[in-house]
């Protein structure tokens, strides 16, 4: 991000803070029109909040949890959150399974 701001100073001829604040409005338009690519534009170009006059109404993922706790957010309303849901269950569904066997496979042992 510092690499970008740096060349915005040299090549355009904006003071730091001019670039940063074009940085987060290009980087808000793109959000607005692709909204599932919200979490790559912000692994590109980082997460920083957003000047006043470029908000947007694409939410940015949130950090920390799995990464099924994230799919509503790259997929938005309830489509992905259903997906979200679904995987969740099968997760949960896949871990019982295993430890079904697990326990099976022990008590055979004996």
């Amino acid at each position: 991000m510092q690499e970008l701001i740096d060349q915005l100073t040299a090549k355009a001829g904006l003071t730091a803070d001019q670039a940063t604040k074009a940085i987060a409005t290009i980087k808000d338009f793109v959000k607005e029109k692709f909204p599932m690519m919200a979490g790559a534009v912000d692994n590109l170009l980082g997460d920083q909040p957003a000047p006043a006059a470029a908000t947007t109404t694409a939410e940015a993922p949130q950090s920390g949890g799995s990464f099924l706790d994230k799919i509503s957010d790259f997929i938005p309303g309830d489509i992905g959150q259903k997906i979200e849901d679904f995987a969740k269950n099968a997760e949960h569904k896949t871990e019982d399974a295993i430890s079904g066997l697990k326990d099976k496979f022990a008590g055979d042992k004996k």
